[in-house]
């Protein structure tokens, strides 16, 4: 490979680790062409991307963008997983895919800042998505107002019905 198009793939990987919002690192090793194929398409229909480079490039990226933590697991062959807009979508996928193949196995993930093992892929494959989580946040914070409505309603006609009852006994 030559030095600018080293560079150049220095650069991507750089842009594309700065602007991810979660980072797979996994090693392939075992999936053939047919299998990778898959796992890429998948990745893509999720708003993810599959990139295989040399460990040396990867290093030079991730210190260029502030990504030391990662350096210690570049080792072997390694594919980069990365997600731009739902940093949970990717776990669901590898997951799903680790379940039919058994591979990639994963290095490192790195969500927002955190680095996680492989054996938080599992707990975050079967998280909610976005979506339902924020309906799950906004119901529950509705809840205690709904029921606060629904507490002086009650006290509401149970107030009209004592006056009615009182009104009926005067008049009868």
């Amino acid at each position: 490979m030559l030095k600018a198009e080293k560079e150049k793939t220095v650069n991507e990987l750089r842009k594309k680790l700065i602007s991810a919002k979660s980072l797979f690192l996994t090693d392939f090793r075992g999936l053939n062409v047919e299998e990778m194929t898959k796992l890429r398409k998948e990745l893509k229909k999720g708003g993810a991307e599959y990139k295989v480079s040399k460990n040396t490039l990867i290093r030079m990226a991730a210190q260029q963008s502030g990504f030391e933590g990662v350096l210690d697991h570049l080792r072997g062959p390694t594919g980069l997983v990365f997600s731009y807009d739902d940093p949970i979508s990717p776990a669901k996928i590898l997951y799903e895919v680790q379940k039919r193949v058994e591979k990639p196995k994963i290095k490192l993930i790195w969500i927002e800042g955190r680095l996680l093992d492989e054996s938080h892929l599992k707990r975050l494959a079967l998280l909610p998505s976005r979506q339902v989580l924020l309906a799950q946040i906004i119901t529950g914070l509705n809840s205690p107002v709904a029921n606060l409505v629904g507490t002086l309603q009650a006290l509401l006609r149970d107030f009209v019905g004592v006056i009615d009852a009182i009104r009926e006994q005067k008049l009868s």
